[in-house]
């Protein structure tokens, strides 16, 4: 049967139709009405809010309105626990406790004390928990000299100690929990099966050329010595350097107990075994402690996860 031309039109016609309908939905299926519209859109990146949180307590800090920054970083470990930036948080708030336990502002951690006759810092440091060279700090006395009628604040060091060489940080607890943490540089220990020791503070030392300072020379003058923490356990011992690469490399267990061991270096400060801290950051810690302070050392990762220190930030 023979079209006529109107027919062949119509027929066409319809294909264009139908086949330019099917271009189109294909279109909208396949390439949405403004995608490119939505393309030219920047991503939003998701920040988490204790991120926000660091930065304002940061900001706080530079004022000096220590109290709010600590607000404000207690509030970010208690909702958040784990972030991106838990251990910026810490660390930051450690810092912000030491400066105001040190500082000459009375609080419920530190006892005013009205020296009376006959007084001197060691005997106000023994009736009180604490110690001269703290009362020295927080009172910014110019030495160890006192006299009757003299008000000082004596702080009380209730401290505890978790070294916890997992996470490379040495933890300072108070009866709240979390007070502050500093970094471990390295650490060259006895060899030992067990995840965790208990032991305690047995002396605090500065040193130099190789011998303990003994002396009563005030705290700023100790202060140009070596740091050294001891603890009572056979080559366990806290020592101070001046920076991370004066510190020998990290290494735990490396020798049984029993054995006699070279020095790492020709450093007559440093001693054969031990864990290395940054000098100012020891010299800050033993101002936190005293002989029998307690002190728990974790050495297993496993361990770290049950009994993770300073679980409480406040």
């Amino acid at each position: 049967m023979k079209m006529s031309f109107w027919q062949k039109c119509t027929i066409v016609l319809l294909g264009v139709v139908i086949f330019g309908s099917a271009a189109y939905i294909a279109r909208v299926v396949f390439r949405p009405q403004g995608v490119e519209r939505y393309k030219r859109i920047p991503w939003v990146t998701y920040v988490h809010p204790n991120v926000k949180k660091l930065k304002e307590a940061q900001t706080l800090v530079g004022e000096g309105n220590l109290k709010e920054a600590r607000k404000i970083l207690i509030n970010a470990l208690l909702t958040a626990p784990k972030s991106p930036v838990t251990r910026e948080l810490r660390d930051l708030l450690g810092d912000v406790n030491t400066q105001i336990f040190f500082s000459k502002e009375p609080s419920p951690r530190k006892t005013e004390y009205v020296v009376k006759r006959g007084d001197a810092l060691s005997s106000i440091a023994r009736k009180l928990q604490s110690s001269p060279e703290a009362i020295v700090r927080v009172n910014d006395l110019d030495s160890t000299l006192i006299r009757p009628g003299e008000k000082l604040l004596v702080p009380a060091l209730d401290f505890t100690i978790t070294i916890d060489l997992p996470r490379n940080r040495v933890v300072v607890h108070d009866s709240h929990g979390f007070f502050t943490q500093y970094p471990i540089a390295s650490a060259e220990l006895p060899k030992t099966r067990q995840p965790t020791i208990e032991t305690k503070v047995t002396a605090k030392s500065f040193w130099e050329n190789g011998k303990p300072v003994r002396s009563t020379r005030e705290f700023q003058k100790e202060k140009e010595g070596t740091p050294r923490i001891d603890l009572g356990r056979r080559g366990y011992v806290l020592y101070g350097v001046e920076d991370e690469s004066d510190a020998p490399g990290s290494q735990i267990a490396v020798e049984a107990d029993d054995k006699e061991q070279a020095p790492n270096s020709d450093d007559a400060n440093r001693p054969p075994q031990g864990i290395a801290m940054l000098k100012d950051d020891l010299a800050e810690i033993e101002l936190l402690i005293h002989k029998g302070t307690p002190v728990t050392i974790i050495l297993n990762q496993e361990e770290t996860h049950r009994s993770e220190p300073g679980r409480h930030a406040n």
